[in-house]
């Protein structure tokens, strides 16, 4: 009896301790990062055309997201500069996220007059 106790014990131990495990884990969608250079947001609004068809990763909190799928939201870096990233190609939806932070690796595009930053791969931090 005292075994099949010590027995119970470990499995909810080893339980538990997963699933603090999974928990502290990123949400990951899309394609598994490259390990691709970091860059700022800043950097990528400023049209610097050296940064335009190279896979780089980018970091900031999201302020706007489209409200049916996901699928699309921009970036600020908290001093004012802000990019969209879009996802639909890779990721068609996504959970809301609005206030949290994400992890974007990808490439910069130009649609139009704006830069926008076509995502490959995207981590949402807890």
């Amino acid at each position: 009896m005292k075994k099949i106790l010590i027995l119970c014990a470990a499995v909810l131990v080893a339980g538990a301790a997963y699933v603090a495990w999974r928990y502290a884990q990123p949400e990951h969608y899309g394609h598994a990062f490259t390990g691709a250079p970091e860059i700022s947001v800043r950097q990528l609004t400023q049209k610097d055309t050296t940064v335009e068809a190279k896979d780089v990763r980018v970091e900031g909190q999201i302020v706007r997201q489209c409200p049916v799928t996901g699928c699309w939201f921009y970036l600020d870096d908290s001093k004012g500069n802000q990019i969209r990233v879009e996802l639909g190609n890779v990721v068609p939806r996504l959970p809301q996220k609005v206030g949290q932070r994400a992890v974007v690796e990808g490439r910069l595009v130009m649609m139009g007059d704006e830069p926008v930053f076509a995502g490959n791969g995207v981590e949402f931090k807890k």
